[in-house]
């Protein structure tokens, strides 16, 4: 049977079987059990006050018992196994979601409905500044979210909620929440706390975090060899020796991150006020060699050549480094809801937030040192090692909602946003130049009911202004500064040799949408979205000249590029209730001027020169998602889920997108018994084989998983104490839409065991 067939086939079995059994009532218990229950939690990044069952657009929400069992060390990490989202992984320490096959800029990170404000839109090599195991829900919104969230979100959403800053006076004057855990393949430990209390009309909230984990261990070697190349003896040996040397763990793979929360707010009859300050610090390795090429060094390339180009063979005589990234962020936010603040309307919310990022890369000259393999102090105070680019990001955002009373049937929200983004980058990798993003958007949502059919209209209007300081000197400067050969140094004055013609432009975006839901029955509903939309090129597109080592390739934007405009259809049929739930969602997206990097034949400073380009393209796939729910046995409590998901992505003349997620499907079994859970889970990866230019095919994999729990009580504490084991088969795993996915694999076997407790 062909695996599509056969992937379907699963789905459908699951989707026939509960037709044996009546439907029953709802199970009472926990809320954040089971998807019915999930499904009806309040979505924080709607205007509206709604659950995921009453948005026209595919929303999953992550909370409770769910989250807690899919957290990992990325954002990425832990939403990798959502249908229609995977991870950028790069490494440990870095991991981004991709949405239906787009990331980057397209795909916002949201706190509360505020940006982020980290690095990580910018390079996959830049990590999403949250710690996952402080995160009580995540919201998800497949598709474009520009309406709500600006031109960034063309791709998605995901809107992370920590209620650092209180809304309403806690039940008891304080209440308090731990976990720590470590696992075996690279020796982590690992732990959080929170705790919230106030009194009379005030609340607080404090919370903490810290990770520290080395190079993990991975089946086999690190590289993968792609094609055939000409090496004499030495190279041979060199080769042999280098695969001993990274044979079972992944050379510079290290992670450590701490975290500190502290937010307090005013709670009066019709409202309140909050404010809360956090600091996130990280240093984590890039697993891969970081090169300075050489533009004199130049080999023939395979047919299907690795689009990482061959400046990172071991033949090439450019400059072989690792490299780690230290990074800080300082974080204010401030928080304001009023109940009927004037006539007309229902609510207010205002939200503001300034964050102060700085990060830098650090590089090891030579071969990668071992302390971390064996030492938890992580040391870089080396001789070899130097700072390498800094970037600076300083980010001020507000956010005004204000949802209306019901008018002839009709209810809604009006908004205004505002995000100033002043960026600032120095050093031999700052490839692109400073720049400032400054944009202001209007947008409004309106609905009505007409007895089981429920209509949504929206609109924004959003304009963006980015300027750009040209002056590419520094990166001269830098290079001087590390003593790099006459040649090198010579090898940039390409960036002399091109200039752009404009430094400001200036991007006026329309978004639009109309959407509905039909509830067939008590269970059955079917949903069918349309939006317009318009994208604004970022800065980088923009404006972009120099080596992007996170990419291996000298990156060159175009200062005239246009706005990309997209028509969006979206689809979904959706079965609820305490003992089935199934949904299947269909979508395509037509994608006019598609912004992406064009492959060149030019070497440039010894790097694959990759042009910003824009043409048109599509990207269309399906989702399905089943969960069978199997109440009452004299074994248990059982859930049986399956799902699979796949996304197909091209430019208008037939040429594959790049770094496309691979077609899944994932088949588990979960079981709750009085104080005892546990769960089975299978994924398999099936081959990406439909690839861009120069870009080599990446095969499939499976991974097993399975995790056991047990809930007690001690002195008063709610404790649970679990073990998981993640890639049961050790199975070398090599993630697709990764930039590294030809030196870094998925980590090998691995046990994880933990406590959590609240009181």
């Amino acid at each position: 049977m062909k695996p599509r067939l056969l992937s379907w086939s699963i789905a459908l079995a699951l989707f026939g079987a509960p037709a044996l059994y009546a439907d029953t009532n709802e199970v009472e218990g926990d809320e954040t059990r089971h998807p019915e229950e999930m499904e009806r939690i309040v979505v924080q990044a709607l205007p509206l006050e709604r659950n995921a069952l009453q948005s026209a657009q595919p929303i999953d929400v992550l909370a409770g018992e769910r989250l807690e069992d899919r957290r990992g060390m990325t954002l990425g990490e832990t939403l990798a196994n959502q249908p229609g989202v995977q991870s950028s992984y790069y490494g440990p320490g870095s991991g981004r979601p991709i949405i239906r096959g787009l990331g980057g800029t397209r795909v916002r990170i949201l706190e509360d409905s505020l940006s982020t404000a980290d690095a990580s839109s910018s390079s996959d090599d830049h990590a999403v500044s949250v710690d996952p195991l402080l995160i009580d829900q995540i919201e998800i919104l497949r598709g474009p979210a520009t309406l709500l969230f600006g031109s960034g979100a063309s791709g998605g959403v995901v809107n992370l909620i920590d209620n650092r800053i209180p809304e309403q006076i806690p039940d008891a004057p304080l209440t308090g929440a731990f976990e720590v855990r470590g696992n075996t393949v690279a020796d982590e430990s690992s732990g959080v706390f929170r705790l919230d209390g106030g009194g009379g009309s005030w609340a607080w909230h404090l919370d903490g975090s810290w990770r520290d984990s080395n190079d993990y261990k991975i089946p086999g070697v690190a590289e993968r060899e792609i094609g055939d190349h000409d090496h004499d003896e030495h190279d041979d040996h060199h080769d042999e020796h280098h695969d001993e040397e990274s044979k079972g763990r992944l050379e510079n793979s290290f992670v450590e991150s701490q975290s500190g929360t502290f937010g307090l707010s005013f709670i009066g009859d019709r409202g309140f006020i909050g404010a809360s300050m956090r600091h996130f610090t990280s240093d984590y390795g890039i697993p891969a060699p970081h090169m300075h090429g050489d533009e004199h060094s130049d080999h023939d390339h395979d047919e299907h050549g690795d689009d990482h180009g061959d400046h990172l063979d071991h033949d090439n005589h450019g400059e072989e480094a690792f490299a780690s990234i230290d990074l800080e962020q300082t974080s204010f936010d401030v928080k304001a809801g009023l109940r009927d603040p004037f006539a007309g309307f229902k609510r207010l919310t205002f939200r503001a937030g300034y964050n102060d990022y700085h990060h830098e890369e650090i590089e090891m000259e030579g071969a990668h040192s071992e302390d971390h393999q064996g030492d938890t102090d992580h040391d870089h105070a080396d001789e070899h090692m130097h700072d390498g680019t800094v970037f600076d990001i300083e980010t001020t955002q507000a956010r005004l909602e204000l949802e209306t009373n019901e008018w002839a049937g009709w209810v809604g929200a009006f908004g205004m946003q505002y995000d100033n983004e002043d960026f600032n980058s120095v050093g031999a990798e700052a490839y692109v130049a400073p720049n400032t993003t400054e944009s202001l958007a209007l947008f409004a949502l309106q609905e009505k009911s007409w007895g089981d059919f429920t209509l949504s209209l929206g609109a924004r209007v959003e304009s963006t202004e980015i300027e750009a300081a040209m002056d590419l000197a520094h990166h001269d400067e830098h290079h001087d500064d590390h003593d790099h050969d006459d040649d090198h140094d010579h090898d940039h004055d390409h960036h002399d040799d091109f200039s752009f013609d404009q430094n400001q432009r200036e991007f006026n975006a329309v978004s639009a949408s109309v959407g509905g839901i039909w509830q067939l029955n008590d269970f059955w509903q079917s949903t069918a979205n349309f939006s317009y939309s318009q994208r604004a090129p970022s800065a980088s597109e923009l404006f972009a000249n120099g080596p992007h080592l996170a990419t291996f390739a000298f990156e060159r934007g175009d200062d005239a590029l246009v706005k990309e405009t997209s028509h969006a259809w979206d689809f979904g049929v959706h079965r609820h209730s305490a003992d089935f739930d199934f949904k299947a969602n269909v979508f395509y997206k037509d994608i006019s001027d598609f912004i992406y990097w064009a492959e060149t034949a030019e070497m440039l400073d010894g790097f694959p020169l990759r042009l910003a380009s824009q043409a048109d393209a599509e990207l269309y796939g399906t989702e399905l998602m089943a969960n069978w729910q199997i109440h009452e046995t004299r074994w248990g409590d059982f859930d049986v889920h399956a799902s699979h998901d796949w996304v197909r992505g091209k430019l208008k003349d037939g040429e594959n997108l790049p770094r496309i997620s691979p077609e899944r499907v994932q088949l588990g079994l979960d079981w709750h018994a009085g104080p005892w859970r546990a769960a089975l889970e299978w994924q398999h990866v099936f081959d990406q084989k439909k690839t861009a230019m120069n870009e080599p095919p990446t095969p499939g994999y499976d991974l097993i998983n399975a995790r056991l729990a047990y809930a007690f009580d001690l002195g008063g504490t709610d404790m649970t104490a679990f073990i998981e084991g993640k890639n049961l088969g050790n199975e070398e795993a090599r993630v697709h839409t990764s930039y590294l996915r030809d030196y870094a694999p998925l980590p090998g076997r691995n046990f994880i065991a933990g406590l959590r407790g609240r009181f």
